[in-house]
């Protein structure tokens, strides 16, 4: 987060994600579809960025270690088994 701020901002972000109720919630289906696009762009393999810490495939994982965890679990999913 030191070297990307936006992380940081997403830190911010997902700390606000809030399951709604309704008949599901689920957290892959969120982090893929809103999230991971984000955190590809600033860091890991793809990210063409010039840091190579940030470049790092590493990088990636750490962040998914560490933003996926602010997510609410996911509830009456395909993920959740019957």
């Amino acid at each position: 987060m030191e070297r990307e701020p936006a992380l940081a901002d997403l830190q911010v972000e997902l700390s606000g994600v809030r399951d709604e109720g309704g008949h599901s919630f689920c957290a892959n289906k969120y982090w893929y579809v809103r999230v991971a696009p984000r955190v590809a762009e600033l860091v890991g393999a793809q990210c063409g960025r010039d840091d190579p810490l940030l470049r790092a495939p590493e990088a990636y994982t750490l962040a998914y270690e560490v933003l996926y965890r602010l997510l609410p679990n996911c509830r009456n999913c395909v993920c959740v088994p019957w």
